[in-house]
């Protein structure tokens, strides 16, 4: 290779750590091993992490001890590793264990700015055996990093010279697909000009664009996934992996995907609409004893209206004893979109707990009255305007996901309670953290 040219590795959603499967959880972990051990194989000076490193702020030990090796491991055969936080590993109001494993030296985060005369002025990270110029705008919960983009100072940004690469954790609108539109997306004006590369994360989805200036969006999608949906993708075709790219003074030469693949993944359909409990039950023993699921991850979906029966009357656990005996290494049965006869009162359509989740609060906001008790008009007007239309929605979504923090180990009683006050307080008072958000100290 031209000693002048030199290359990098874009990884990004590892969500290490995710699945409460412990089979799933280890090839998450061997998916994230493979990739550095591949990057490392193919000599590349740098590699860039965008984001959601870890699927919580806090995680088990076990996965934090195994990354630490991979991360140590690679930064002593001579590379470098520049991190930013995902939504997953932010918090403001806790110490994430990206902070520590910053703090012990095992990566460097080029996020750091400060507010300058109502601009985020961001700095710049020299990659030392490159010269390469890293900067970019870390993620945040409920997409508390979207509004950065409005206050950057895009004219520093540009006047910078040299191989410069911007780093994100946010969607772009004009690049998201549709059915990956979830949460606010930046637009692709705000991201300042002139930068070689464009390195993103959070959407768990492979996505190239180059900008009429020339410069590179890349999205390499998750190294494994960490949810059903994600596995559901895989298995019709979506590949999973990351992004060498090789570049010289001049301007990127070469973008390649690398895939990482570290099990298959079988996946069948039922269609339950008109039938039975029993025929269901039937049609998926049918299909669990004509899968060839040794050391494969089995996904089912059923969906669709029972004509007599509820979702109870079918032995599931049966049928995951089937698939244990015939050596899955891990199996989900989606039954989400499965609705009982009787089942008529709310009519919920999606093929992911997620999905369902946004329609049942999307309906329920949408119903919302104020009660007619409440005769203070201020009051009345407060209420209208945050727990109606899509303000509600957000709020009630924002609300859930907040009220979902799980107990850690060891964790007394009383902390946690005081942590889950912590998380769920910003969503209830959007302006205030949108104001602390803003400041210098929450910038770097």
């Amino acid at each position: 290779m031209n000693p002048d040219t030199h290359k990098f590795a874009h990884i990004t959603d590892c969500h290490l750590g995710s699945w409460r499967s412990p089979k799933l959880r280890e090839l998450n972990l061997e998916a994230f091993e493979r990739a550095v051990e591949a990057c490392v194989a193919e000599r590349v000076d740098f590699i860039l992490i965008t984001g959601d490193f870890f699927d919580v702020n806090v995680p088990d030990l076990a996965p934090v001890k195994r990354a630490v090796e991979v991360l140590k491991g690679a930064r002593e055969r001579g590379v470098e590793i520049y991190l930013i936080y995902g939504s997953h590993d932010f918090s403001p109001n806790t110490v994430s264990m990206i902070d520590i494993l910053h703090s012990a030296g095992l990566f460097l985060k080029p996020v750091e700015g400060e507010m300058v005369d109502g601009k985020l002025s961001l700095k710049f990270i020299v990659d030392e055996k490159t010269g390469t110029k890293i900067t970019g705008v870390s993620g945040r919960a409920r997409e508390l990093d979207v509004p950065s983009y409005e206050f950057l100072d895009v004219a520093a940004l540009e006047a910078e010279p040299g191989f410069k690469i911007f780093l994100m954790h946010a969607p772009i609108a004009e690049i998201t697909p549709p059915a990956f539109a979830y949460g606010e997306a930046v637009p692709i004006a705000s991201l300042p000009r002139g930068f070689r590369y464009y390195g993103g994360g959070h959407l768990h989805k492979k996505i190239e664009y180059t900008t009429p200036e020339g410069g590179r969006i890349v999205y390499p999608g998750p190294l494994f996934g960490a949810t059903f949906t994600d596995l559901e993708e895989t298995a019709q075709g979506e590949k999973r992996g990351f992004y060498v790219v090789t570049f010289d003074s001049g301007g990127v030469r070469d973008v390649r995907f690398n895939e990482v693949n570290v099990a298959d993944i079988v996946y069948r359909t039922i269609d339950a609409e008109g039938k039975t409990a029993k025929q269901v039950e039937d049609n998926l023993g049918a299909v669990v004893q004509e899968l060839d699921s040794e050391n494969k991850i089995v996904l089912i979906k059923v969906s669709g209206k029972l004509s007599s029966g509820k979702r109870a009357d079918i032995d599931f656990s049966k049928l995951e004893q089937s698939l244990i005996q015939k050596g899955a290494t891990a199996w989900f049965i989606n039954r989400n979109g499965l609705v009982s006869s009787e089942a008529t009162e709310l009519r919920v359509v999606g093929s992911s707990r997620e999905e369902v989740e946004d329609m049942i609060l999307k309906e329920r906001t949408a119903r919302f009255s104020v009660d007619p008790a409440i005769t203070d008009w201020r009051v009345r007007n407060a209420l209208q305007t945050k727990l109606t239309g899509e303000r509600g929605e957000q709020l009630a979504k924002g609300l859930l996901r907040g009220l979902k923090t799980e107990k850690l180990e060891n964790e007394k009683n009383d902390d946690f309670e005081m942590r889950l006050l912590l998380e769920v307080q910003p969503i209830i008072e959007p302006k205030e953290l949108s104001a602390a958000e803003g400041s210098p100290e929450k910038q770097n």
